[in-house]
């Protein structure tokens, strides 16, 4: 008996002995945190000049964990203010893992001339109404940009937009411009007369991508 003691007293020694030696390891691992860039522009998302103001450059700023990281901005060198139009100024920061974020700033510039045409009054599309509105001279509001049935109204576009030089007008992105949360932005669109324009909006599925033509 003794000697089957000394045995398992033994064997019990040298299997503790293996196990220390044997150390921790963590069975779960290491757990990396992602802070993902947060990038905030200063300024106006939209700002409107006429031929001859000047394009003042205000940036934007991004922080990654609280801490100041790069951004990097794309086209405010393209900004002619001696040309009426629509310019876009990109801005973007990565995070240290290679995620980014980014937003756009539209700059429409106008003519500086009054304006020849006056597009208030009601314009219609396939027989559905579309009032315009003028706010001040070259800006504009419309409750259908889409020319819709009104029965339709839910869906129904209440936008912004604005006679860029007696040739062209454009709606910048707006958001929830329908009751449903539709948001919109057209293309450089054409006035074609005082009594007729048209453009293509970039909205919902909803919407598609057809030239929505509308008349007096």
């Amino acid at each position: 008996m003794k000697i089957l003691h000394k045995t398992i007293k033994a064997g019990l020694i040298l299997s503790l002995a293996i196990l220390a030696s044997c150390g921790y390891e963590d069975p779960v691992g290491t757990t990396k945190v992602t802070y993902y860039p947060l990038l905030e522009m200063n300024g106006s998302s939209t700002e409107v000049l006429s031929v001859g103001d000047t394009y003042t450059e205000e940036g934007a700023s991004a922080t990654e964990a609280g801490q100041e990281i790069e951004v990097t901005t794309v086209g405010s060198e393209d900004v002619d203010t001696s040309t009426p139009g629509v310019y876009n100024v990109y801005y973007s920061a990565v995070n240290s893992d290679g995620f980014s974020t980014s937003q756009r700033r539209i700059v429409i510039v106008l003519s500086a001339d009054p304006s020849a045409i006056d597009l208030e009054g009601t314009f219609f599309r396939n027989g559905n109404p579309n009032t315009v509105t003028r706010l001040d001279d070259r800006i504009y509001q419309c409750n259908n940009a889409g020319g819709l049935p009104l029965s339709d109204s839910k869906n129904l576009l209440n936008v912004t937009f604005y006679n860029l030089d007696d040739t062209h007008v454009y709606v910048p992105f707006q958001v929830d411009a329908s009751e449903s949360g539709i948001d919109v932005e057209s293309n450089i669109g054409n006035i074609i007369s005082e009594d007729s324009f048209n453009w293509v909006l970039t909205a919902s599925a909803y919407y598609g991508t057809a030239t929505r033509n509308f008349t007096r």
